[in-house]
């Protein structure tokens, strides 16, 4: 009996190691920019300037945005930097939000989906962190973005520098 129990315990220690989050580092031009915290099993994949985050119940994809200094800045060139998946976005609901200490936005609306041009919904929030804004976008058939809102957001809440990089200039 004890060693079931004895079993039992490191099983569930083992499991518990593994279901653990982990940190992930967002790179813009091959250096790194940004640290979020993601579920152990996301599959991150970097593709050209974006980073791809999937996990059961999310595909977030990360920009960072090159150049802007201000939300507006950002906000004016996101049809641009989201158009490989999700065109003509509009938004109709902006809340504003905080993200690593700093004002961030969250847009909420619908587009169509770049691969197919079926209609889509799509949640997108501009941040900044240190010096850098990002855009970060789910978006999908349907209803499909607003399933992956929660997951969006306890990522991105977790949004911080890579250790030794200046806050901001």
């Amino acid at each position: 009996m004890k060693a079931f129990i004895v079993a039992v315990v490191i099983a569930s220690l083992a499991y518990c190691a593994v279901a653990e989050d982990r940190t992930i580092t967002v790179l813009a031009d091959k250096e790194p920019v940004l640290e979020l915290t993601v579920p152990a099993n996301a599959q991150v994949t970097l593709i050209k300037d974006k980073t791809v985050i999937q996990t059961t119940n999310m595909f977030l994809y990360v920009w960072p945005v090159a150049g802007a200094r201000t939300l507006d800045e950002a906000q004016a060139r996101l049809d641009e930097i989201i158009k490989v998946d999700v065109l003509k976005f509009s938004a109709s609901v902006t809340n504003s939000i905080t993200m690593a200490d700093s004002p961030a936005r969250h847009l909420i609306g619908n587009g169509l989906e770049a691969d197919d041009q079926d209609n889509a919904t799509a949640d997108v929030v501009i941040f900044k962190v240190g010096n850098r804004l990002f855009i970060a976008c789910v978006h999908g058939e349907v209803n499909e973005a607003s399933k992956e809102r929660e997951p969006m957001l306890k990522v991105l809440h977790t949004a911080r520098l890579p250790p030794g990089k200046p806050m901001s200039k």
